[in-house]
């Protein structure tokens, strides 16, 4: 018997896109799945769309974000069921018809290898970038961005995140060990990809197995690495370091969450690496220098880490 996926959904004020998304999860190969929708608020007529479909809905009058909203269903997903596998699902992308089924795969290869037993396990894949009319911009995220996927040592996701939730599974273990998702997290999937690489395992699916919309309503989207976004940097870096400054303050944030929820149960090394990011501003210019190389708070790419070092 196929084990049971929950396929969690955020919405809010997703109209425009939300019947396609609902659509190409219907249209999976995998068929057994539970798929569970949290409506943020929305103000347009996303709860009627999704009331068309067999799903379980959570309604709110609270207004919590993507990354809360994400949360509350996979607390949910966990205390009112017995599935074992979760995934994650934007409002506006589409999904592969293959896409559930190389998720959970993967996941059941991994899951019984020896070495793997019992442990936390996070896959994700690429994404095929493209235009709010499904026309291909590029077809690989990971290409788009110049990310390398496989660089996902703890100390390097501090700094950038390499996972693209809508395309995650997670099992059991992970998703309990995830929670609560702290204040200070910067968005969920950064939060799990953390505690996965900490306690369990990231594994990436090579293919691409969702059509990512951008559009001018995402939360998050794709950012093209090219000359023209080195250039915007270098200007903002001559005429405003302060700023630069500022964008690290959620990195802070986020690995002195991360210390205050597991301190118990990571290594000096660890602690010593999150204490040291936390406490990065506070040092002399030398010093700052110093602590990245010391515990490997990089960056993917000589021109994001050459621009580390010049901001900090």
């Amino acid at each position: 018997m196929l084990d049971r996926v929950d396929i969690l959904i955020a919405t809010y004020n997703g109209e425009k896109y939300l019947k396609e998304q609902l659509d190409s999860i219907f249209n999976q190969s995998y068929r057994n799945f539970r798929v569970i929708l949290r409506d943020d608020n929305s103000s347009d007529d996303s709860l009627n769309i999704a009331k068309k479909y067999n799903i379980e809905i959570l309604e709110s009058s609270k207004n919590l974000g993507a990354k809360k909203s994400f949360e509350e269903l996979l607390k949910y997903a966990l205390n009112y069921g017995n599935g074992n596998y979760f995934m994650f699902c934007d409002q506006d992308d589409v999904w592969d018809e293959d896409k559930v089924q190389k998720s959970m795969e993967m996941m059941i290869y991994l899951e019984n290898l020896k070495l793997n037993y019992n442990n936390p396990i996070l896959i994700h894949s690429d994404l095929r970038v493209v235009d709010e009319n499904l026309n291909i911009i590029n077809n690989s995220f990971f290409q788009y961005s110049k990310i390398n996927p496989h660089l996902h040592s703890f100390n390097r996701l501090l700094m950038q995140n390499t996972v693209t939730g809508c395309t995650m599974i997670i099992n059991r273990k992970l998703a309990k060990i995830s929670l609560p998702i702290a204040d200070d997290a910067i968005m969920h999937d950064w939060w799990m990809a953390l505690v996965a690489t900490q306690f369990g395992m990231i594994y990436t699916i090579k293919e691409q197995t969702i059509s990512y919309r951008q559009h001018s309503n995402n939360e998050v989207g794709a950012v093209k690495f090219n000359y023209i976004y080195i250039f915007k940097k270098i200007f903002i870096f001559l005429f405003n370091k302060e700023l630069l400054q500022q964008k690290l303050h959620p990195n802070i944030n986020q690995a002195k969450a991360f210390l205050e929820c597991y301190k118990v149960r990571i290594d000096i090394y660890t602690i010593n690496s999150l204490e040291a990011l936390h406490n990065i501003l506070t040092k002399s210019f030398w010093e700052k220098r110093g602590l990245i190389i010391k515990y490997r708070l990089f960056k993917q790419g000589l021109i994001r880490n050459i621009a580390l070092l010049l901001k900090i």
